[in-house]
């Protein structure tokens, strides 16, 4: 189900006048209003294994607790985060957070997901336009904020293959489209083809989520080939604004890929 967004971080309380006790477990408390352990309603990809972040993460309290509380001490910090990461460190919003469009959204969403694969492959061509056009958007913001003398910021590690390359992205569309007009496209696709661009599609909108979750600054990596060390103001902005069409584009567009990928290898 795509979202409109997610709610802020709400105000962490002060710590004053509390002891070490009380003190963790604020913290603890605080993370647990804020995000949720991914079994309680982030979907499960039965296929490929491991839940589809689609709000964003999975985040790991480590990276929030010691900026949301900077006045605890470091032993304070390590002790609200080993707390929380006892069962796993991998957390997803709270679904308290997540902003849903009005109601009759779903139902078009439901009501697409029914409609026979090739309208919904007709549909496909004017949706990867649409995704191509805000992916190519926010690379060029992302440029424009990554004005700097030349080298800084850019020595990092080499990307983790599990990290988003928004040029990977825009790779993949071009390659569906490619699928798109080949007679026949139903049954003759290139399911590795389809299947990668799934994939990428589904971790654009669980970036977004993240994007938005973390604020400007958030860190993906280096930026060669459209990965970014940190998104900018300009790039944020942007995706805050567009958060629900990408969203709702980018999912719908993965759901229609996952249906025809499963078609063509239902009859290899």
């Amino acid at each position: 189900m795509a979202n409109d967004g997610l709610a802020p971080l709400s105000d962490a309380p002060s710590l004053e006048g509390m002891d070490y006790d009380e003190r963790v477990e604020t913290m603890v408390t605080w993370f647990l209003e804020n995000f949720e352990d991914p079994v309680n309603e982030t979907p499960y990809n039965s296929r490929e294994g491991g839940y589809l972040y689609i709000h964003g993460g999975p985040f790991e309290a480590q990276d929030f607790i010691p900026y949301a509380f900077p006045d605890a001490s470091e032993d304070e910090h390590q002790a609200a985060i080993d707390q929380l990461d006892a069962d796993g460190p991998d957390y997803a919003p709270n679904g308290s957070r997540v902003l849903y469009p009005d109601d009759d959204y779903d139902e078009e969403e439901y009501l697409n997901l029914r409609r026979p694969l090739g309208i919904r492959l007709d549909q496909l061509a004017g949706q990867l336009d649409t995704v191509r056009s805000h992916v190519e958007a926010i690379l060029a913001l992302q440029a424009e904020d990554e004005k700097k003398p030349a080298g800084i910021g850019h020595n990092g590690p080499p990307p983790d293959e599990d990290v988003l390359s928004l040029a990977d992205v825009l790779a993949s569309i071009e390659e569906v489209k490619a699928e798109l007009a080949k007679p026949d496209r139903e049954v003759t696709a290139n399911v590795e083809v389809v299947q990668r661009a799934e994939g990428r599609f589904r971790q654009l909108f669980s970036w977004v989520g993240g994007v938005l979750a973390a604020g400007v600054g958030f860190a993906v990596t280096a930026t060669a080939e459209g990965f970014f060390s940190k998104v900018g103001e300009k790039a944020f902005e942007y995706v805050e604004r567009h958060q629900a069409e990408i969203i709702a584009t980018t999912q719908s567009a993965a759901e229609t890929l996952a249906s025809w990928a499963d078609a063509v290898m239902s009859i290899i």
